[in-house]
């Protein structure tokens, strides 16, 4: 009988401290995905009519982030996550992207060319991609994956490149 309300009461207590416990691991879930920009400059922050502001898009299981700005890598510990987004002095800059589509791809992309971006602009980077078919090496050389940076709020592409699944450009 002892037994027996020993565990009942053991029971009960686990029923009503489960709820508290997945609830606190919740709230831990969302303070970790928490985006920030990337400062790339230094000193102090600047106001945002002082610098310059780049997002990555991310579309379902598809996104691409910064890898490299002026030939200076990112500092990153892995090969699926990274910036996508990140604050650079007004001026003439390189950047490279790598690209990811979760369970098929993940390749890093040749730099775009150097252009002049303006203080006070958010910019946005997006692409298209087409997975190839057959093996591995059929299927990274017919990928294609289309690139571009555009002005946040403007139509237009600012700078493109179209790359394979080896993260080579193509003409």
């Amino acid at each position: 009988m002892r037994i027996l309300k020993t565990l009942l009461i053991v029971f009960l207590v686990m029923l009503t401290a489960t709820p508290g416990i997945a609830q606190k691991k919740k709230k831990q879930r969302k303070k970790k995905h928490k985006v920030t920009a990337l400062k790339l400059y230094d000193g102090p922050q600047l106001l945002a009519g002082q610098q310059v502001r780049l997002i990555s898009e991310t579309v379902g299981k598809k996104y691409a982030y910064f890898i490299a700005v002026d030939d200076q890598d990112i500092p990153n510990n892995s090969l699926m996550t990274g910036a996508q987004e990140i604050l650079l002095m007004p001026g003439d800059h390189k950047i490279q992207m790598r690209f990811v589509s979760k369970g098929q791809i993940a390749i890093p992309i040749e730099p775009f060319e150097i252009f002049s971006f303006e203080a006070g602009k958010n910019y946005t980077v997006k692409f298209e991609h087409t997975h190839g078919k057959g093996n591995y090496l059929d299927s990274a050389g017919k990928t294609r994956i289309r690139i571009w940076i555009e002005e946040a709020g403007q139509d237009g592409i600012l700078i493109k490149k179209t790359v394979d699944g080896f993260g080579r450009s193509l003409k």
